[in-house]
């Protein structure tokens, strides 16, 4: 795989290579086309593992794009494309499962939750060089519930502005991920009733240079606490939003002005 730098800013397909950009980095990549035909990764034995790695790496990837769901909406705040980020833990996390053979290892993230610890969506600014505060968290997987405590914000002191915007608000997260595993010829979550579950808060607009006085937020989602299983995991999610003042005078959000990281997970 090659990258073009400087002025060749070329993207398409042309003669067997495939040239595109990724959110997040100004290069360009360039792939070549070919590789082994569909039929012999199929039915050739050389061509067992790639089969295996092939396979796992779906689950590795349905894993992922369920955790995905569970971030919600909080996505937005990133600064990079998060899907290759998660698959690598999933990968992890999959490499992690000692009793499965290869080509069928489940991706247990509720044996290894650390692994989502400290999430952070932003590599140019991640959460913690922008808000220079520690708050504190507690999830409640009975009441399928979670509270952020906020302590005193001072700006001056607590907040390195990665832009000019007038407006911030905060913005907290809960969602819910499964395991998965293998059934049959392909991978499903252990828990599919609850995919997509989450439940998102956003605090109302605040001036950016205003202080604000220590908070507690609190998010549930209702009415699944029956359904939650072993296999689930609840993610919460912190971050900072940054806005404008819109054309009818209340503040609106603007894209990718802010920062997020999973704070924890149970």
């Amino acid at each position: 795989m090659a990258r073009v730098k400087g002025i060749m800013q070329i993207t398409g397909s042309m003669k067997g290579v495939s040239m595109y950009t990724v959110r997040g980095s100004d290069e360009v990549i360039i792939r070549t086309k070919g590789g082994p035909s569909k039929h012999t990764i199929k039915t050739s034995e050389s061509c067992k593992a790639l089969r295996e790695n092939g396979k796992e790496w779906g689950g590795c990837t349905k894993a992922a794009s369920y955790i995905r769901l569970a971030l919600g909406d909080s996505i937005r705040l990133a600064d990079y494309n998060l899907s290759g980020a998660l698959n690598a833990i999933c990968k992890k996390i999959q490499c992690n499962d000692t009793e499965g053979e290869k080509g069928t290892r489940s991706v247990l993230l509720s044996q290894n939750r650390k692994y989502l610890t400290d999430f952070n969506f932003n590599q140019k600014t991640p959460l913690n060089q922008v808000i220079r505060i520690n708050p504190t968290w507690e999830i409640n997987r009975e009441q399928v519930k979670a509270t952020i405590n906020i302590p005193d914000f001072n700006p001056d002191i607590h907040l390195t502005q990665p832009n000019k915007l007038p407006l911030m608000r905060w913005v907290v997260v809960l969602g819910v991920a499964s395991d998965y595993k293998v059934e049959g010829t392909t991978y499903f979550p252990m828990n599919e009733t609850l995919k997509g579950y989450r439940k998102e808060l956003c605090t109302p607009w605040n001036p950016v240079k205003r202080m604000q006085e220590a908070q507690t937020l609190e998010v549930m989602i209702d009415d699944i606490a029956s359904y939650l299983t072993e296999n689930d995991t609840l993610i919460l999610t912190f971050g900072v939003e940054f806005g404008t003042i819109g054309i009818n005078g209340e503040g609106e959000a603007v894209k990718w002005a802010g920062c997020a990281k999973v704070v924890g997970s149970l």
